[in-house]
């Protein structure tokens, strides 16, 4: 279930971009410690994929009994937007436009937007509720190799329905059971070459309780 979650909200968030984005969005992705880079050259390489989105599994809580051989769980998925900018601070963020309102560049804000647009109420296509909307925090706001960087974390929420694996098919099912009817002497030890008196064979399926 996870890994469907995943790639649905990877694949409505392509969906979306292609068809609202405006072609800003230069990547959507797995996020893979994308930000964990040791050096400012690594992280450079990182911001240099911006503006990009990515997609990671957060948490999960107990799952609660709704039924005999039913569970409901919860599913918190993290979105991540990063955008860049060579001016200044607030154009990371907000982006900048032309006069007419023309976007000349995405700003995490917008991209925080596009995320929103394409995900809230959302089912992925999936037996899962509704896609809500969480906590919105900021991860980057910062300055790399002459680039301003902005990076928001949006939490999203789900459950979906789980039903208990069915343990009785684990064990073998038994129709009919072969009896053979052996001599034993009056020790009641069977003798060397032991005689079958008679076979007998039970159906249990035709029993009744």
């Amino acid at each position: 279930m996870l890994a469907q979650i995943e790639q649905s909200i990877k694949d409505t968030l392509h969906a979306y971009n292609q068809a609202h984005g405006g072609g800003f969005v230069r990547a959507i992705k797995s996020y893979a410690g994308d930000f964990d880079a040791e050096s400012p050259d690594e992280f450079a390489q990182v911001v240099a994929s911006f503006p990009a989105i990515w997609v990671t599994f957060k948490s999960s809580s107990k799952p609660k009994k709704v039924g005999a051989k039913k569970r409901e769980r919860s599913y918190v998925f993290t979105v991540l937007v990063g955008a860049n900018s060579g001016r200044r601070e607030e154009t990371s963020r907000q982006g900048a436009f032309k006069a007419d309102g023309t976007m000349l560049n995405i700003g995490s804000y917008q991209l925080r937007a596009l995320v929103e647009n394409a995900l809230q109420g959302n089912r992925l296509g999936l037996a899962i509720t509704p896609l809500e909307d969480g906590e919105i925090n900021m991860l980057f706001n910062s300055k790399t190799q002459n680039q301003v960087v902005s990076v928001l974390a949006y939490d999203f929420h789900t459950s979906a329905t789980i039903s208990d694996p069915d343990r009785d098919a684990d064990v073998p099912y038994i129709e009919t059971v072969n009896m053979d009817y052996v001599y034993f002497d009056s020790g009641g030890n069977t003798v060397d070459n032991p005689r079958v008196l008679a076979q007998d064979k039970i159906n249990l399926a035709s029993l009744t309780v």
